[in-house]
């Protein structure tokens, strides 16, 4: 293990209870400062804790949020104007700096002193899901130029991390919510894989998958289409798009874009980090970009005695962008679906438009025409949009009936997921967290009722503690806590109310089912635009969190019988089923043949 004088330093960083307490017995002193963003070791009682979010109002959030929008779209355009830099590059680009917010945000959050005085900085390492390390903020790259900075690096005791799965959930109750078409689509691509070339006229490639991709694809294979999964390969090929004198014409364009923004946010003695730590980011996403150019080129070969087209899940990143340029390049249609419901109901994703779907693919599949509506009006739109409805996994959830004996008459879904930094929400984790404590003491834990508590089934681990608020869950003499990693489509049956908050596509799944819906307008917490306020105002049971007495009337509206909440709930179906057309799904059934009779007679 690392050695280390734990009793040289007065100020630390650190994220995680366990690995403060190694510290403090091995000499910490107990007056040092502690510099974390984590809930739990704010909510620990330790009087020298400092929430380092702590310069992070609402107000602040907001102003560093709205200009992003903007920016993206000035280096988007300013990169395009390079020779030789071609439109996929550019988006990449625009895009890197969105990704670049995180860092910027943390940098804020240092004052000068931090760059001078000694400070320690305890690095968490364990399990932390499918992707990388995400529980431990970049304070050994952004403190790299102090000379009296450390690392020490803590390794996890007891370190349990389950990511969500299908565990416990029947294999009727799979196949209920997959469907036939999920087992139609993993036959094809089983059986076509071993079939000759000349079998075939068509194809569709897929890179990954996602609920209406998978009932389209079952639809082609039912038209003679081969449906082939493709795994990226590595290649020897090294040739780049991009070369590194191009690399230097890039930076000197977005640089200067890059440095006003930074001056503006960092204390003076972060500045120069920063901006050296985005140059690498630019770099390494410059070369990725060619890596996976060259990657997809060797990885999609044409015959041509066949139609191709390439049908990918969420393509607005880095693979997308390759994936487009390649696809472009060989005049292969890039094809697109929606993935959830968000876009169109959330006043907080305006800022992401560099990163839709849209902005990369040839073609996208819709549920609903306000989503078309909005991504068409965005500068980084090219995309022929169709509206088809939502895929079957998610509107078969009208099916399915209440079971006799109930968990428990109401579910709280919560959309709590913490993000330790910049994100959608204009809340720090530790102002998110308050807000639960709030929402479990105030309302859920005194109701009449009993009351299931779901967490959010995160994959990606981001904090090393527990939530602290699972802890008022459990002593709450009304409420159960479920905290498996199970989708929440699998417990619809499960409850009669459903209680859930922020504009994310987690709202789909209680509104399909036709159950009475309860939703929390978060003013800070990605609200819903202004249009889809009044129409699901209409249609769902809608409480906005900055109105007088909001915890009450929650509280008072959720006392109420169930069957009483039902009967109000009834009288609201001819405006749920206009907002149900209008923001979810333009369509009942039918999405993937809708999709896929598009994709034979306009683009194979």
């Amino acid at each position: 293990m690392q050695k280390i004088d734990f009793s040289e330093y007065s100020t630390v960083f650190c994220d995680s209870i366990q690995a403060l307490e190694h510290a403090y017995e091995n000499g910490l002193p107990e007056s040092a400062i502690i510099k974390t963003s984590s809930p739990a070791l704010l909510w620990a009682r330790n009087k020298n804790a400092h929430n380092i979010e702590a310069r992070w109002t609402s107000s602040e959030i907001a102003r560093f949020q709205n200009t992003i929008k903007e920016l993206t779209k000035n280096i988007f355009n300013s990169v395009l104007k390079i020779d030789g830099v071609e439109r996929e590059l550019a988006l990449n680009i625009s895009h890197s700096f969105l990704q670049f917010q995180k860092v910027l945000y943390k940098a804020a959050c240092l004052n000068d002193d931090d760059f001078i005085h000694p400070r320690l900085f305890i690095y968490a390492s364990g399990k932390t899901g499918p992707a990388v390390n995400i529980m431990n903020s970049p304070w050994d790259k952004l403190l790299s130029s102090n000379p009296l900075f450390v690392k020490f690096k803590y390794s996890l005791k007891n370190d349990d991390w389950d990511v969500l799965s299908t565990h416990g959930v029947s294999y009727w109750s799979r196949f209920k919510v997959a469907g036939p078409k999920t087992i139609i689509y993993r036959l094809a691509i089983k059986i076509m894989k071993n079939l000759p070339d000349w079998i075939f006229k068509r194809e569709i490639i897929m890179p990954n998958e996602n609920e209406l991709n998978i009932e389209i694809a079952s639809e082609l294979a039912l038209h003679g289409v081969r449906i082939s999964n493709i795994q990226l390969k590595s290649s020897s090929n090294t040739r780049d798009t991009v070369y590194e004198n191009d690399i230097e014409k890039i930076y000197e364009t977005v640089g200067p874009i890059m440095r006003k923004r930074v001056i503006e946010w960092v204390a003076p003695s972060a500045i120069e980090i920063v901006m050296s730590l985005f140059k690498l980011h630019l770099e390494m996403k410059i070369k990725q970009f060619n890596s996976l150019v060259s990657i997809w080129n060797s990885s999609i070969v044409k015959s041509d005695k066949i139609r191709y087209a390439v049908l990918m899940n969420a393509p607005g990143g880095v693979k997308g962008h390759a994936l487009s340029f390649v696809c472009r390049k060989k005049n292969i249609p890039l094809i697109s679906s929606q993935h959830g419901v968000t876009v169109e109901i959330s006043k907080a994703h305006s800022m992401l438009q560099v990163g839709f779907d849209n902005s990369v693919a040839d073609v996208m599949f819709d549920y609903n025409f306000k989503i078309a509506e909005v991504e068409k009006k965005t500068c980084f739109n090219k995309s022929e949009h169709h509206i088809v409805g939502m895929p079957l996994r998610i509107t078969n959830m009208r099916c399915n009936k209440t079971k006799s004996k109930i968990v428990s008459p109401i579910v709280y879904i919560s959309t709590n997921l913490y993000h330790m930094g910049f994100n959608l929400s204009q809340r720090t984790d530790y102002s998110r967290s308050l807000y639960e404590k709030d929402l479990i003491t105030e309302v859920l834990g005194k109701l009449p009722h009993k009351v299931r508590y779901k967490t959010y089934p995160e994959d990606n681990r981001r904090y090393v503690d527990v939530d602290p608020v699972l802890s008022l869950v459990e002593s709450s003499k009304n409420m159960e806590l479920f905290a498996n990693k199970i989708d929440m489509r699998y417990l619809i049956s499960e409850h009669k109310i459903f209680v859930t908050t922020c504009a994310t596509s987690t709202l789909s799944w209680p509104v399909i089912s036709r159950k009475p819906v309860v939703f929390i307008n978060q003013k800070y917490n990605s609200p819903l635009t202004d249009d889809a306020l009044k129409s699901l105002s209409k249609g769902l049971f809608v409480f906005n969190d900055d109105s007088d007495n909001f915890l009450s009337d929650l509280r008072d509206f959720l006392s109420q019988p169930i069957d009483k909440i039902e009967e109000l709930w009834k009288e609201k179906k001819f405006f749920r089923e206009n907002m149900i057309r209008n923001y979810f799904s333009e369509y009942s059934a039918g999405a993937g043949k809708r999709a896929a009779h598009i994709i034979l007679k306009e683009y194979m």
